[in-house]
């Protein structure tokens, strides 16, 4: 079950950036996108949390996928989760744009599909339990 979801357009930055300036307009442009519509009720989350990041290019990228986690992470509180200590599970892929179609992409990353411009899609859910995670189970003994 989705909690939230929204667009963060252009290139993300990079943890390795060493510009001040260039990582608080990286901050600052997510947590605007993460709090654009936020409702009125029930923010900021205060339970722990899964987070799926997806960073869609248009051609040869030298973005490295873990990289561009932190920073995403850090724009997403404290409007969006009070502590990213909250975050249990993270999931984070990059995607060619031109590389393919997409079946039943949500509405909100449709418009930038259609774009073509560079965008990164971050949805909030429940975090995971451990009877969800296959590998973690009782142990045998």
């Amino acid at each position: 079950m989705l909690i939230w979801e929204f667009v963060v357009p252009g290139i993300p930055l990079s943890v390795n950036s060493k510009d001040p300036k260039k990582k608080r307009r990286w901050i600052e442009r997510v947590r605007g996108c993460a709090t654009g519509y936020l409702p009125d009720e029930g923010f900021p989350l205060a339970h722990d949390v899964s987070v799926s990041v997806t960073y869609f290019h248009g051609g040869p990228t030298d973005v490295d996928i873990d990289n561009i986690l932190k920073r995403i992470i850090d724009g997403m509180y404290p409007e969006v989760l009070v502590d990213d200590a909250q975050i249990q599970d993270v999931s984070a892929s990059r995607r060619d744009m031109q590389g393919g179609s997409f079946r039943n992409p949500p509405a909100i990353v449709l418009p930038n599909l259609i774009s073509g411009e560079p965008f990164v899609y971050v949805a909030v859910y429940p975090a995971m339990t451990q009877e969800e995670l296959l590998w973690i189970g009782k142990l045998q003994g």
